[in-house]
């Protein structure tokens, strides 16, 4: 998907697509994926403000690390590695197995802070697919940006923005399939979205982005450790932070 739309392609939604208007829409702007990943990642951040990190195991590639506020146990996690395996675990999520490298800690510092979940969910053992879920935001976004497109290139006939308006838009869209049959139903005039099954209306889950910023805090914190001797301490004696 492209770029959100401006408020002024968005306008187009309300009737004549030419000239596209220039007034603002008074709607709330669709977030990105790379504004969805910093909320979470800020989240983040602020749930895990007070948390410590433990060495429980370290023999090499051979890792676990117990992350948690000593106050309380709110969004624990635990990471574990063995060669060629990550697996994070813990109080958010389900769990996820990565499998790519024979250390896979570097495989998780190569964005020097960020993360890359579409990279990194192609590397889980359950799929890409298995982190993603149905976003009504996706769909409204994917819906705007269609009509907009036709209408600045191609021409809509008459009324087809508020037609869509009010027959998509203002339908209840919190359910993937009944929304795909809205869409698909949508006729005006002879202006329809015929290629609509081949969209994609999901994003990552929140529970993986999450456990994504975990993983790269937990390294970064490990690494800090590590410049301090950790390497040469003998499992299981445990080292915190």
């Amino acid at each position: 998907m492209s770029e959100l739309l401006t408020a002024a392609e968005g306008a187009a939604l309300m009737g004549r697509p030419q000239p596209i208007p220039t007034a603002p829409l008074q709607t709330a702007p669709l977030r990105t994926p790379e504004q969805i990943e910093d909320e979470v990642g800020a989240r983040f951040r602020t749930q895990t403000a007070g948390h410590r990190m433990k060495v429980l195991h370290e023999d090499g590639l051979y890792r676990h690390l117990w992350l948690m506020n000593p106050r309380n146990s709110e969004y624990w996690f635990e990471i574990i590695t063995w060669p060629g395996c990550l697996t994070i675990r813990g109080d958010v999520g389900d769990g996820y197995t990565f499998s790519r490298e024979r250390d896979m800690f570097p495989f998780f510092r190569s964005r020097r802070g960020g993360i890359n979940p579409h990279y990194w969910a192609e590397k889980l053992g359950s799929g890409r697919r298995s982190v993603k879920e149905y976003s009504e935001a996706s769909f409204r976004q994917h819906v705007v940006e269609r009509f907009v497109e036709d209408a600045r290139w191609g021409g809509v006939p008459a009324g087809t923005g508020k037609a869509i308006q009010t027959w998509i838009l203002d339908e209840d869209l919190t359910d993937e399939r009944a929304a795909r049959n809205v869409l698909e139903d949508f006729a005006h005039k002879g202006y329809e979205f015929s290629d609509a099954w081949e969209w994609d209306f999901h994003d990552y889950q929140p529970e993986f982005l999450w456990s994504c910023h975990a993983i790269v805090w937990a390294i970064r914190r490990y690494d800090k450790l590590t410049r301090y001797g950790l390497a040469s301490l003998a499992a299981p004696k445990a080292v915190t932070s």
